[in-house]
């Protein structure tokens, strides 16, 4: 009975990880260079483009950022992505490469010999290939 509650909770979580890459994954494809500039508030492609990008700040006093740390602030949103999938689940965003965000979920085994187990995501922003034509 102990393995099948163990293969039963390693599924939930299992689900629940897959589930919201998959979710990321969405929601990074719908972040095109038209969706920045609803996103941004601004008036043409370009200067969305600019602000994702990190070649210049919305607002002044504003830190430029990059386009791996416009994705994550975006899928961090609780209403896009930023919910955690699983109570038992933690997610670390990393954007420290540029053009890489970077998510590893981490979660205690349900199986008491194993410990802490992880899963890597990669996920390089959809819009960040339009970064290069911006001037």
């Amino acid at each position: 009975m102990a393995t099948s509650r163990n293969q039963s909770s390693r599924n939930a979580i299992e689900a629940a990880i897959n589930d919201h890459i998959q979710l990321v994954q969405m929601q990074d494809s719908y972040l095109t260079p038209e969706a920045l500039v609803v996103k941004t508030g601004m008036s043409n492609t370009t200067d969305a483009l600019e602000i994702a990008c990190g070649y210049k700040t919305q607002n002044a006093g504003d830190t430029a950022s990059s386009p791996s740390t416009y994705l994550k602030n975006h899928l961090q949103d609780p209403t896009i992505a930023g919910e955690t999938p699983h109570p038992a689940v933690t997610i670390d965003w990393n954007d420290a490469n540029r053009s890489l965000l970077v998510l590893t979920y981490s979660f205690e085994a349900p199986e008491s010999s194993i410990g802490i187990e992880k899963r890597i995501v990669d996920v390089n922003p959809n819009f960040s290939s339009q970064c290069y034509d911006v001037p």
